[in-house]
């Protein structure tokens, strides 16, 4: 037997004809088309702009629910609001720790601190 047709018979019996058929059918043909996207899924998809914001840098401060967190090149300082939801899988932060947060863009809420 042919190892297509063992292929053929496995397809039969795995999935039916018609994947089969079809399978078959375009056996021979290259694909020259790029693949069409629904026209709903092209007017739902997010905007360009990032929902979230990756922070790096040295935690500074502390100050009730906002980390102060300077920027590894020293330019400027990024207050993000930490909250009963924000994770923390390597633990807390103490001061001149290095982070790394996964933040929103939307209003700062930081979603993970490493």
């Amino acid at each position: 037997m042919k190892p297509l047709t063992k292929f053929c018979i496995l397809m039969v019996v795995m999935g039916g004809f018609q994947g089969v058929l079809s399978g078959l059918a375009m056996e021979g043909e290259q694909k020259s088309q790029a693949p069409q996207v629904r026209q709903e899924l092209q007017t739902n998809s997010p905007t360009s702009t990032a929902r979230y914001v990756n922070v790096e840098g040295t935690l500074q401060a502390i100050q009730g629910d906002l980390f102060i967190i300077e920027e590894a090149s020293a330019e400027k300082q990024i207050k993000i609001q930490v909250g009963k939801d924000t994770a923390f899988p390597n633990g807390q932060k103490q001061l001149g720790q290095p982070v790394n947060a996964l933040v929103s863009a939307q209003d700062g809420h930081a979603l993970i601190i490493r």
